[in-house]
């Protein structure tokens, strides 16, 4: 799948971002994201996004590392290897960041990588509950 520059992105695209913040407010550059949400506009000017790794070996079926869902390679999303989505870190960045489209993943991925952020998001309440 050839790289596309779109005026708007879909759920499910995913994308490459030349800039981004971490959690910690360190700048990140150059990384793939699936686009999980934007900001409700007619032309978004914000998106949000999980991340995209190579690291296959940091697969909630490889480590300890529950959230991180595979995602094998296909003609649809255009990955060059199989790799994981960490599902526990939701990034936003605006539209100018995004250099281009890859490909996209298919529904029941996306549906399993919403689960799986939901069920962090769940977990980390009780967590925070739980210590108050």
């Amino acid at each position: 799948m050839a790289k596309v520059v779109k005026n708007k992105y879909d759920l499910g695209d995913i994308v490459f971002v030349n800039e981004f913040d971490y959690k910690n407010n360190q700048s990140g550059e150059n990384h793939l994201f699936v686009v999980i949400a934007d900001d409700d506009r007619v032309l978004p000017l914000e998106y949000f996004g999980l991340i995209v790794s190579s690291h296959r070996e940091k697969s909630k079926d490889n480590s300890s590392l529950k959230y991180n869902e595979p995602l094998n390679k296909d003609v649809k999303n255009a990955l060059k290897k199989d790799s994981i989505v960490k599902c526990d870190q939701l990034y936003n960045f605006p539209k100018a960041n995004i250099q281009f489209k890859i490909g996209s993943v298919d529904v029941d991925d996306f549906i399993r990588f919403i689960r799986a952020y939901e069920i962090y998001l769940e977990e980390t309440e009780k967590e925070t509950v739980g210590n108050r």
